[in-house]
């Protein structure tokens, strides 16, 4: 982009009818004007990009040039109007309000388009803090084409629309793998393919190599707004009291972000703190700690009780797969004992398979740890995978520890204190990757937080309380909806029996399964969980009345029965 635009957009103006006689207006003008219409849309939209740079601007503030050279683009429409419009949209965007400096915790994929977000609308002093080390280059095939570096993670349509809303869509999808469908195995070992029609087709990419290519456009595109750096923890954080300046302590980070220096390396004040750094891991956010013990703060972090029987370890095995296979499919296969094996592929090629255990499987999990074991319980129980694992990988393997999941939790009540510190993304809601919506939900969250930016023109006094106001509902409902699949039979599988049975029975009345409700962009996940809850209350009390039927028909019959009997008798 070019160094003297900002490539953001200023809140649209509504555009002024314009006033003619319907007897007099014939179809050739009808249409001149509509042009008109289109050409002056176009021409503030081309306004609403121009940075109020030394360079472009004069004593009042408006991006002159910028407007000259628009306006020749319409010279022989209503020039005029379409000028005093732009003016009115560069005098818009002058007055809205930025934070002297600010600071994002946590250089992940949603602090990072963060940051990206706020250098768009001319936010300068912008720094982002992240503890583990700065991630290889996007582009590096030999690096990315392991698959043990990163696990990966799937971009559907909520996602999507939010990158692209920020030009980022195709930066992410140039080192993604498109997802047409998965298939599945059954007993026998036989794949069965199921292709899926969507109007955004999942991009799946490794999070770590999705960080790198977000951080190298920052690093090209907004370096002189946003500050990245890498191998630093806030460890500590406090507020003033008035609620209108954070502290924090820097601390320089080793062994990837997992320690941290004893004596904080630097100290800062900043007039606003985003957290955007999940709160797992040894020592949790900083910043989510901070509100949370806050008595000036609502916000508290709300951990749902986990079921042992739903508790699973991974591990990471690279897949070869063989001529002949699709490389577009997310391949899975499960065991009796509930070990489960998830695949998604990567641009390379290889794929990056999942392999999902109970902790108090301890059998299994020895045999995990071991080379020849592993070799010989893949052969037994995943023998369509076992042969698209070379030794080498399975040595690897076995020598690899076990990773966890993330518990389910959810920042309640508030998402904000004061006007100084606000939390997105993970730090928010905290879900277990199985259906995707963590890291496309986070992207989302950036998009309502510039709606409220843009509404309060800048003032953390107002956009922050407004965020939370219509981000926590959502944040609490996702979490929620999330926690119900890892329940077991009664809150996940029968709900999706029932879901299927009623919607094609009645699908004017009963919506689809809750899983297929949350792919839908264009609804909330509170608008989600309400829609389902009314389906369940239908669902129960029609199969309660038929229930009921049936008794009293029984009862009927066995009075019936009962009264010939006796009469015979």
């Amino acid at each position: 982009p070019n160094t003297t635009l900002s490539m953001r957009y200023a809140p649209r103006l509504p555009i002024q009818p314009i006033q003619t006689k319907r007897s007099a207006t014939t179809t050739a003008s009808r249409s001149e004007e509509r042009l008109v219409v289109l050409k002056k849309k176009s021409i503030i939209k081309t306004a609403r990009l121009g940075s109020f740079s030394s360079d472009d601007v004069d004593g009042t503030g408006l991006n002159i040039p910028l407007i000259q050279r628009a306006s020749s683009v319409v010279a022989r429409s209503n020039t005029t109007m379409v000028l005093s419009m732009m003016i009115a949209a560069a005098e818009e965007d002058k007055d809205e309000a930025k934070a002297e400096s600010s600071v994002i915790v946590g250089a992940g994929p949603t602090g990072l388009v963060t940051a990206i977000m706020l250098a768009r609308r001319g936010w300068k002093n912008v720094r982002v803090l992240e503890k583990r080390n700065k991630p290889e280059k996007a582009n590096n095939a030999d690096v990315w084409g392991d698959p043990q570096r990163s696990y990966n993670i799937g971009l559907s349509a909520r996602g999507q629309l939010a990158l692209q809303k920020y030009d980022l869509l195709d930066v992410a999808t140039e080192y993604a793998k498109r997802v047409k469908g998965r298939c599945d195995f059954d007993k026998d070992g036989n794949p069965v393919e199921k292709l899926v029609q969507k109007k955004f087709d999942t991009q799946v990419i490794q999070r770590d190599r999705l960080v790198a290519a977000l951080l190298e456009e920052v690093e090209s595109n907004y370096a002189d707004s946003v500050t990245v750096e890498h191998g630093v923890a806030v460890n500590s954080c406090t507020f003033s009291e008035s609620g209108d300046k954070a502290t924090l302590e820097i601390f320089e980070c080793k062994e990837d972000g997992d320690y941290c220096d004893t004596k904080a390396k630097e100290t800062i004040e900043t007039s606003l703190v985003i957290g955007a750094e999940g709160n797992a891991g040894k020592r949790g956010s900083a910043v989510v700690r901070a509100m949370d013990e806050s008595k000036m703060c609502k916000t508290k972090m709300v951990k749902l009780k986990e079921r042992i029987e739903s508790t699973r370890v991974y591990k990471i095995i690279p897949i070869e797969l063989p001529d002949g296979f699709r490389t577009d499919l997310n391949y899975s296969s499960r065991t009796g004992k509930g070990v489960a094996m998830e695949c998604l592929p990567t641009k390379e090629g290889l794929l990056v398979g999942v392999l999902l255990v109970k902790p108090t499987d301890e059998e299994t999990c020895l045999k995990l740890s071991d080379p020849k074991k592993l070799r010989e319980y893949l052969d037994s129980d995943f023998p369509m995978f076992s042969k698209m694992v070379s030794d080498e990988n399975v040595e690897k393997v076995a020598k690899s520890k076990f990773s966890g999941l993330p518990n389910f939790q959810y920042a309640g009540g508030a998402l904000h204190l004061g006007s100084c510190a606000g939390l997105i993304g993970d730090a928010i809601h905290t879900v277990k990757p199985y259906f995707g919506m963590g890291v496309n939900s986070a992207f989302e969250d950036v998009t309502v937080l510039e709606e409220c930016i843009e509404n309060a023109k800048g003032d953390s006094k107002i956009f922050l309380p407004l965020y939370s106001k219509k981000r926590a509902a959502d944040a609490k409902a996702l979490v929620e909806i999330s926690h119900g699949f890892d329940g077991g039979f009664l809150t996940f599988v029968l709900p999706l029996i029932l879901d299927s049975i009623f919607h094609r029975i009645a699908p004017w009345l009963f919506m689809p399964n809750t899983i297929q409700m949350l792919q839908k962009d264009d609804w909330s996940f509170v608008r989600t969980s309400r829609r389902k809850r009314f389906d369940r209350t239908l669902q129960v009390s029609i199969l309660a009345s038929i229930f009921a039927g049936s008794v009293s028909l029984v009862m009927m019959l066995v009075k019936f029965l009962w009264s010939k009997t006796f009469f015979l008798a």
